[in-house]
């Protein structure tokens, strides 16, 4: 059973199983995965869109939201940016680094523990053939009191199968499912947190460029702001990306009242002709001085 003694026999046992995890993670990463990228985007009634980016050969990575973004690029350097930012500044480094996208990208987690060995607390393996692994994302000196997360890794394909947050029983689990692809994705347990996955696992390196992940963060904020002004105008978007009236809202459509369609055009004839006699006004004023 994974957990805290204060018994140097026990602690013995939990180095002795730590140690053989670590040993293991050789074989359980992913050999030569190339570069990935994949993205999460909010359907429904919900905006927002992530992507996230590896690249096992040079250990590039990046997350782009509507938010920011941040990375490391291919020469090795740490970048961040705000959307409202007007250029991609340095980030300085911290201790698990690849956590931040393995949310997305799960085998990022066995690539952080593997070069960071000192995240796992403990990990065991059961008889199912199941690794749970408690870790922690952040430096070992900070950690104090603070509860660690538990992985479940699958020990014979290295799948990560679960995440959840040991603080409490209840504490929310986040699940992968692996079938038919070579990236764990979230299982969407609640239909109001629907999103579109899209995996890119022969990534172009270029799109790993700093300034080419702070454009992205900078459109996924426009696209997100145009959203809510369609939700608000009463659309909605299905699950194929459409755009469709929302029946459960009263909401009407601008320019498209009845009122509005019925003297649309006679307003806006009316409107040119105005604009234009002002004009002439102007011009035979200046022809008069």
């Amino acid at each position: 059973m994974l957990g805290f003694t204060g018994n140097s026999s026990a602690q013995k046992v939990e180095e002795v199983r730590r140690a053989h995890f670590v040993g293991e993670l050789d074989r359980l990463v992913p050999k030569g995965a190339g570069a990935i990228i994949v993205t999460y985007e909010a359907v429904g009634a919900r905006a927002g869109i992530t992507t996230a980016g590896y690249d096992s050969a040079s250990g590039a990575w990046f997350v782009a939201s509507q938010t920011g973004c941040g990375g490391r690029d291919l020469s090795g350097n740490l970048y961040q940016a705000d959307v409202d930012d007007t250029e991609v500044g340095v980030m300085e480094p911290y201790f698990a680094e690849l956590v931040a996208i393995a949310n997305n990208i799960p085998r990022c987690y066995l690539i952080a523990m593997r070069s960071q060995p000192e995240m796992i607390v403990d990990a065991e393996l059961g008889s199912d053939g199941v690794w749970r692994v408690l870790y922690h994302a952040v430096d070992p000196a900070n950690i104090n009191d603070r509860a660690p997360w538990e992985l479940r890794i699958d020990d014979q394909t290295g799948h990560v199968l679960s995440k959840r947050w040991t603080v409490s029983e209840d504490s929310p689990i986040t699940e992968y499912d692996w079938e038919g692809t070579t990236v764990g994705r979230i299982v969407q347990p609640e239909p109001m947190n629907r999103v579109r996955t899209f995996v890119d696992d022969q990534a172009d390196l270029a799109e790993f460029e700093p300034k080419k992940v702070f454009q992205r963060a900078i459109s996924y904020r426009i696209q997100a702001d145009q959203k809510l002004n369609a939700l608000s105008s009463g659309y909605v978007q299905n699950d194929d990306g459409e755009w469709v009236q929302d029946k459960q809202t009263q909401s009407t459509q601008p320019f498209n009242d009845p009122l509005t369609r019925t003297y649309r055009t006679p307003l806006i004839i009316a409107g040119v002709l105005v604009f234009l006699i002002a004009i002439a006004q102007l011009i035979r004023k200046g022809r008069t001085q």
